[in-house]
């Protein structure tokens, strides 16, 4: 897996270490997959404090069924999958409360570096935010796929894997992802058109 997910860090060793028991492998296993949860559970909660809640729960089935994990496919599919059922699950229980909006709070922890001041840097900054803040507004399918892809860095094959879905499935919803980003920025800034040139 790329290592722009941190993925990178976890290798088959530590994974195997961890399910012999093993304290310490375990303790860096769920250190260095707390980030990768942490931000997959953004991209599907898109609120803070649900990620966090969902990372924790995430953390807990690792330790808890680590031993189920066979190593057939790659560790990063069976923790995205993990990351997905859970989110899954708890969407499920809120769906039965009603919920208030928190605000794009969350956008700035997607991307929290911020750009000097320059004028190509304020540029790219304000372009950022504004993809940032309709990201958000993608329908969830659309969102994982493109923080996967263009966020994260991970190439069509590896998405299909961790999904579940074809390739070909992918590069279409990372088509309609850009491509209604794009209009939805064009149409509220025309002045960034030269960005997308």
């Amino acid at each position: 897996m790329s290592g722009a997910t941190g993925l990178g860090e976890i290798s088959r060793e530590l994974v195997r270490n961890a399910q012999k028991g093993d304290r310490s492998a375990l303790r860096a296993l769920v250190t260095r997959a707390y980030p990768i949860v942490r931000r997959w559970a953004l991209v599907r909660t898109g609120d803070p404090t649900e990620a966090e809640d969902l990372t924790q729960d995430v953390l807990v089935q690792v330790i808890r069924r680590l031993e189920s994990y066979r190593g057939t496919a790659r560790f990063g599919t069976w923790l995205y999958a993990l990351t997905r059922n859970a989110a899954i699950d708890r969407r499920r229980r809120e769906e039965r409360r009603v919920r208030v909006p928190t605000g794009p709070a969350w956008v700035e922890e997607l991307a929290p570096e911020r750009p000097e001041p320059a004028d190509e840097a304020l540029d790219r900054k304000r372009l950022g935010a504004l993809v940032r803040t309709f990201f958000r507004d993608l329908p969830e399918r659309q969102r994982e796929v493109f923080d996967l892809a263009d966020l994260q860095g991970l190439s069509s094959p590896e998405i299909a894997e961790m999904l579940g879905i074809e390739p070909v499935s992918v590069r279409a919803h990372l088509f309609k992802a850009r491509r209604t980003l794009r209009k939805r920025i064009l149409e509220s800034h025309a002045d960034l058109i030269e960005d997308f040139r």
